[in-house]
């Protein structure tokens, strides 16, 4: 009788061990993921990329605008990192908003380009593929082109 309980067990080990193996093995493959899911999670990273680059460069133009401005109100240009005459401290601050505000309405783009990948990714329907892949070609061309 002993012999007959360690061959049940023995089975029953087997079969339990050949379960978990056949399980995990399915639950791996099932995490294999479109390309294209794969390729919109790398662009969400790539955005957030840019997104937080622009913002330090908002950042060093701000503090360059802050010390235009107090050179400007203090008429002392030995404030001032850069080289530039009294007369076009004006221009240079009106150069500086430019582009801070530029870079504001760039970064609002990106979210929301961020936020509809994101969207789309949610709802991992099966007509939603081409859509993702339009909008992942429209974000490439954005991130190549404006978002230097």
């Amino acid at each position: 009788m002993s012999t007959a309980l360690y061959v049940g067990i023995g089975v029953a080990i087997f079969l339990a061990g050949s379960f978990l193996i056949i399980y995990f093995s399915l639950k791996r493959r099932k995490k294999a993921r479109n390309p294209i899911f794969e390729r919109a999670n790398d662009t969400i990273v790539i955005v957030t990329q840019r997104i937080h680059t622009m913002n330090q460069r908002i950042e060093k133009l701000d503090s360059g605008v802050t010390k235009l401005v107090i050179a400007k109100e203090k008429n002392d240009s030995s404030l001032i990192d850069e080289t530039i005459d009294m007369g076009s401290i004006q221009t240079k601050i009106d150069q500086n908003k430019k582009e801070v505000e530029e870079l504001i309405a760039d970064i609002k783009d990106l979210r929301d380009y961020k936020t509809e990948i994101e969207e789309i990714i949610k709802r991992k329907e099966e007509n939603d593929l081409e859509e993702l892949e339009k909008l992942l070609d429209a974000v490439k061309e954005k991130l190549q082109y404006r978002f230097i």
